[in-house]
């Protein structure tokens, strides 16, 4: 009896992670305890694994549906200023700050009087800056203006 499981746990585990050729040769041989136990070894290691991604799929679509739509506090824009130091503009409902964040921690800096809109083009994006730093150095020197 403890063979025939053997087999059938090589056949499931055959079909669910592919051909397993050494797995199978096992089970048939008769030494039914190494396969056995090798068997139930990777389908447990693929169980584990099928969980961990079905509930990692079911967390990250319950909790992204969760937060859409009710942001009550959007970041405006933000600016380095050194390292690790930003200036971050921070919008909560109609009122506007500016803060700090340091790896000492976040200060308030400032409440803006009046709201503060950011231009659409202004804040370029590391793809742009990339694709202008490129076509500068592939460009010949007399189109770059050097003689």
């Amino acid at each position: 009896m403890n063979q025939r499981y053997t087999r059938i746990s090589a056949t499931i585990l055959a079909a669910v992670t592919g051909s397993l050729w050494p797995l199978n040769a096992l089970a048939d041989s008769g030494s039914g305890g190494a396969a056995g136990y090798l068997a139930q070894l990777i389908g447990g290691l693929v169980l584990v694994i099928g969980a961990i991604v079905v509930l990692g799929w079911v967390l990250r679509r319950t909790q992204g549906g969760l937060n859409r739509g009710s942001q009550a506090i959007e970041i405006v824009a933000a600016r380095s200023v050194g390292t690790r130091e930003r200036l971050v503009l921070v919008q909560v409902g109609n009122e506007q700050v500016l803060v700090g964040v340091a790896p000492s921690g976040i200060r308030t800096l400032h409440t803006m009087n009046e709201p503060v809109t950011a231009a659409v083009g202004e804040t370029p994006d590391f793809s742009s800056a990339l694709k202008r730093a490129v076509s500068r150095r592939s460009a010949p020197a007399s189109e770059r203006g050097n003689p």
